[in-house]
């Protein structure tokens, strides 16, 4: 009986901290873009309107003054491996919490919001 409870404690553990662990770091939004740090550490002021939705199969950029552009990507931990124009090239996850995202492209580092 206790090796019993013992295992319906663990399972029940470990379930709560693993859906708590997905929530928190689950990249998949509609993210508001605010700024952009250029890699010479310019900041890039971004004006309302303008938004990174990542589902599980691509990335589709939403700029107002650029248009629409959809990236298939595929990730590996950290890394998400962005296909643009034939080309794959990588991005890094740097943060993600329950309100922030920031991922460090070829052309800097997005500051994205929920």
């Amino acid at each position: 009986m206790k090796n019993i409870i013992k295992y319906f404690f663990t399972l029940s553990i470990l379930l709560c901290s693993t859906s708590t662990f997905s929530k928190e770091n689950d990249i998949q939004f509609k993210w508001k873009l605010t700024q952009i740090i250029a890699s010479d550490t310019n900041t890039i002021k971004i004006k309302d309107g303008n938004f990174v939705k990542i589902d599980d199969a691509g990335i589709l950029e939403m700029m107002k003054e650029y248009g629409n552009r959809y990236h298939p990507y595929h990730r590996e931990g950290k890394i998400l491996h962005v296909t643009s124009a034939g080309e794959t090239t990588k991005w890094e996850v740097l943060l993600v919490d329950k309100h922030n995202l920031h991922l460090d492209t070829p052309i800097g580092t997005y500051i994205l919001k929920r």
